[in-house]
């Protein structure tokens, strides 16, 4: 596409050499002569970017910033210099200057800023146009919310959207939904139009965090051709989600938490601190509190993480969460593997409900698109699932989903009938005796314990026969 640019420069010669040159690149360039003439254009004429000279009569190119930064905060400003301080490098920056470079007769400076400038526009319109189609995504409607402690967090969700600067950590099993709660969070609140970026603690390398987060300016070390923008840079705006961040190196725990303090960073390389206006959420499967306690996790670090703890519980205590999320799951899978399922069997239902799911929802989601996958009819039955799935729920006779086991204290009684299979060893049968009290007693090992007669420990010697 076909940039719009508006060139300030009260030099005739060097505005219509310039003009000219930019034109050649393939922008479409309007120019003014004066701070002033500047200020009444934009009245009429919205530009992409707007290059600035810096030294001018009357209204300094600082003054004009100053003044468009108020009517137009996320028009793009490149200030332009002969003769330029660092004092003028840093006020352009607090003024909300994109670059500030170097006026020169092969505009070499200014091309990179440029091209720096489009990269970014580019990405903006993209993550722009998205943003529209995840808001639907992610609205509360789309949020399959039947069991009571779905209801519960879902409450504490809406109030966390209503705010958009409350730090949030999210925590709870893995592939209970973290990160798509955050985004619930984010695309349901007042940030909801800017990015909002996800930073996988584990997979960027330590010698690359820094500047993956931050950004590095030209030549701060060996490979760096030249200036490029960090996540932190790329997410102004929006919300930054830190996924698994109990996984991040100590060392690197440091520099995350001056930038939460501070609300600030600086690029690689660079000596300008850019302020920063962004949500921090965080997510991690392992207790904070106790990574802490055997100091594997900054303590001050998590104060800070810790404004408001969001516990997505695990799908085995969702259990009314299970059918409408795998019906979901279903016409998903049917509709991106093009396959013709669009019903769930009883078999398949008497399975799903039997489940305990290690997994949790990424779990089911898996198991859903695999069944789809080798599904040839129109509806879905447990044949369809993983065979070492439904050998830990075949035992039950009926299709009834189970009900929880009353405490061994109470009077009633709740029959769990087993059907023995022939070639089945006493062990084997042991084991899903074990595994649907385990189910029946919402995975609490101590009460499964009570109601098979036997201890604890010998409870999980059972289920860790080799160890």
């Amino acid at each position: 596409m076909t940039w719009q640019l508006l060139l300030v420069e009260d030099e005739e010669s060097v505005r219509e050499a310039f003009a000219l040159r930019l034109a050649d690149q393939g922008y479409a360039v309007q120019t003014a002569g004066s701070g002033e003439e500047c200020l009444s254009l934009l009245r009429s004429f919205e530009p992409d970017i707007l290059v600035l000279d810096l030294v001018m009569p009357n209204l300094s190119g600082l003054d004009v910033l100053a003044r468009v930064k108020q009517t137009s905060p996320n028009l793009l400003v490149i200030l332009l210099t002969a003769r330029g301080t660092v004092r003028d490098a840093v006020d352009a920056t607090k003024l909300g200057a994109f670059d500030f470079v170097a006026k020169s007769i092969d505009m070499e400076d200014l091309q990179h800023a440029l091209t720096r400038a489009t990269q970014l526009l580019t990405l903006q319109r993209q993550l722009y146009l998205q943003s529209g189609h995840d808001a639907a995504r992610y609205a509360f409607d789309r949020v399959i919310a039947k069991s009571s402690a779905t209801k519960v967090f879902m409450n504490q969700i809406r109030e966390l959207a209503k705010n958009d600067r409350v730090t949030v950590l999210l925590q709870g099993e893995t592939g209970t939904g973290k990160q798509y709660m955050g985004r619930v969070i984010h695309y349901n609140g007042a940030r909801a139009r800017q990015p909002c970026i996800e930073v996988d603690c584990p997979a960027i390398p330590r010698d690359l965090f820094e500047s993956e987060l931050f950004g590095h300016e030209k030549g701060s070390f060996t490979g760096a051709s030249g200036r490029k923008a960090g996540l932190m840079e790329l997410a102004e705006g929006g919300t930054v989600l830190f996924d698994e961040i109990g996984d991040l190196p100590f060392p690197l725990q440091a520099k995350l938490l001056r930038v939460i303090e501070e609300r600030a960073f600086r690029r690689v390389g660079g000596a300008t601190t850019i302020p920063l206006d962004v949500r921090f959420m965080a997510a991690t499967n392992r207790n904070l509190k106790d990574a802490v306690a055997k100091g594997e996790f900054r303590e001050d670090l998590y104060f800070r993480l810790n404004v408001v703890t969001l516990m997505i519980p695990p799908l085995r205590e969702r259990h009314d969460d299970i059918m409408p999320l795998a019906e979901q799951f279903l016409a998903r899978s049917a509709l991106s593997l093009r396959k013709p399922v669009r019903h769930l069997g009883a078999s398949a239902r008497a399975v799903l409900s039997r489940y305990h799911f290690p997994g949790n929802v990424r779990e089911l989601s898996n198991l859903m698109e695999r069944a789809v996958l080798f599904c040839p009819d129109d509806t879905l039955e447990s044949i369809h699932f993983p065979s070492d799935m439904r050998e830990d729920v075949l035992p039950l006779v009926g299709d009834s989903p189970p009900s929880t086991l009353p405490s061994p204290e109470r009077t009633e009684s709740a029959d769990i009938h087993i059907a023995f299979h022939l070639g089945e060893s006493l062990s084997e049968l042991e084991d899903r005796i074990i595994n649907e009290v385990l189910i029946r007693s919402g995975g609490n090992k101590s009460l499964a314990a009570k109601h098979l007669g036997i201890t604890r420990w010998k409870l999980d010697r059972k289920r860790k026969p080799d160890s």
